[in-house]
């Protein structure tokens, strides 16, 4: 069964600090994408933070492959992880062992 993560992250630094280091944190959201790891992500709407769904067996790997992310790096944001266990889909989604509801 499929284990997916909620990781929720918080901006510590704004402004052009921030945009200087976000062209590094998106290749790196890239690579992880690349790889499947990374399923969706994007900024929270009131702009202090961002949300990425991604799938992992545990807690140490997201952190290890976080601890590369530049944005924690250069101190930029801080990272939150969530687990949850998928009960349920749509046809949007594609997770193995994860019934879908038609």
């Amino acid at each position: 069964m499929a284990i997916l993560w909620m990781i929720e992250s918080t901006y510590l630094k704004m402004g052009e600090e921030l945009a200087a280091v976000t062209p590094a944190h998106r290749e790196w959201l890239d690579q992880h994408y690349r790889t499947g790891l990374f399923l969706t992500s994007g900024r929270k709407v009131d702009r202090t933070g961002g949300v990425l769904l991604a799938q992992a067996e545990t807690l140490q790997e997201l952190v290890d492959i976080f601890d590369g992310d530049p944005f924690v790096q250069k101190g930029c944001a801080r990272y939150r992880y969530t687990a949850f266990t998928p009960v349920k889909r749509s046809r949007a989604v594609d997770l193995e062992g994860v019934p879908l509801v038609e």
